[in-house]
């Protein structure tokens, strides 16, 4: 997650400039660099992502994905565990598909709009029942 649009969550919900700072201040200044073997690459500034093992890590996240829940709502049910969504919509009529269709539609304009990458691989489409189609669209 890019922090400077993490900071700007944090201050949408009203959390307070002093805890803002702090928690930029625990985010900047970071570097990283990659060793192979005897060499190592350049040091770099990290500009995203939450320090792995860190207790302020969990709850971060929690804050930054907060709105997905609302974005999707209104057109399929969403479970969220971890860094795993789930999107789900019992399928009765062709409208019930375009609604779920939807729903997929509007988490990847999320991932989009906050600069979060899906990872195609791991998405799927699981349906349960007589005569279904896979025609979801990411």
């Amino acid at each position: 997650m890019p922090h400077n649009r993490l900071i700007s969550k944090l201050s949408s919900y009203g959390i307070s400039k002093t805890v803002i700072k702090w928690i930029q201040d625990f985010l900047t200044a970071r570097k990283f660099r990659v060793r192979v073997d005897l060499s190592h690459s350049m040091w770099i500034e990290v500009t995203s992502g939450i320090p792995q093992g860190s207790v302020l890590g969990p709850i971060l996240f929690l804050l930054f994905i907060n709105d997905l829940i609302e974005c999707c709502i209104p057109h399929s049910d969403i479970y969220l565990f971890a860094d795993d969504v789930k999107l789900f919509r019992h399928i009765i009529q062709d409208s019930d598909k375009t609604a779920l269709q939807k729903g997929v539609n509007a988490l990847q304009e999320w991932t989009q709009k906050w600069f979060l990458k899906l990872n195609a691989s791991k998405c799927m489409v699981m349906s349960f029942g007589r005569n279904v189609e896979k025609k979801l669209h990411l």
